[in-house]
């Protein structure tokens, strides 16, 4: 089953070109970044800023200290589902060229052609740049309505499914759209690849929207994604024009 072999010719790619493991680390350290950076403001400025008014509101006996930790606890547990919804979308955009040249290089390796000059990458990085980044925020705003859809339909018991369903295509598509774009594919071509890989990219798509809301793991996951996918969307034409 392809969801299965991709994982071991995912980590093959990586043995065959070295630089996509560098281009890998960039979104890595851009994910671990946006962590420490709002991290650090949640538990340093905005916890004082917290204790603070607690204190003047509430007083400085037991009921301040109670209050004080509830806060902490929620501001953790609000820290924890806010990057577990919002790490792909923000990381992915501002790591999205260099998950282009990723993409490129991956689909490159799979086809046996020669490895991409690194000059080259950088060129066509900065060609395709602005191109790129609109393209990841037209992504971006898509993929938000539609989550916004699949949490409203989460609510709804019978419809449940449906709505795991959706999150699922759509962090499969979030990955892909890499391939799509860079063969300039409209939407309908875009819909028609998921809809004739409904199963293999639903089942992959889950997979990985439950490892992608698992803080630590989540950030290595992203630039796995897009090579796992690309080896997916790759092998999936292969078959298409040998049959």
């Amino acid at each position: 089953m392809n969801i299965v072999s991709s994982l071991g010719e995912s980590v093959s790619v990586y043995k065959k070109d070295k630089w996509i493991v560098l281009f890998s680390f960039i979104p890595i350290v851009i994910g671990a970044f946006v962590y420490f950076w709002f991290g650090s403001y949640l538990y340093g400025d905005l916890l004082d800023k917290g204790k603070v008014f607690i204190e003047q509101t509430v007083s400085t006996g037991g009921w301040s200290q109670f209050f004080f930790w509830l806060l902490a606890g929620i501001l953790t547990i609000g820290f924890y589902f806010l990057l577990s919804w919002t790490f792909v979308l923000v990381v992915s955009g501002l790591a999205s060229p260099f998950n282009d040249i990723i993409s490129n290089r991956v689909e490159r390796v799979m086809m046996g052609k020669a490895p991409e000059e690194v000059g080259a990458s950088f060129s066509r990085l900065m060609e395709r740049l602005r191109h790129t980044l609109v393209n990841e925020l037209k992504k971006i705003i898509f993929i938000i309505t539609l989550n916004i859809l699949a949490f409203a339909l989460s609510f709804i018991g019978i419809l449940a499914p449906i709505s795991m369903l959706i999150s699922a295509l759509l962090m499969a598509a979030g990955f892909l759209d890499y391939s799509w774009s860079r063969k300039n594919l409209t939407f309908k071509d875009c819909l028609s690849d998921l809809r004739t890989s409904f199963l293999t990219y639903g089942l992959a798509g889950g997979c990985f929207l439950i490892l992608i809301t698992i803080p630590g793991i989540n950030l290595f996951m992203l630039p796995f994604g897009v090579v796992y996918f690309t080896v997916l969307h790759v092998k999936k034409n292969a078959q298409i024009a040998a049959s």
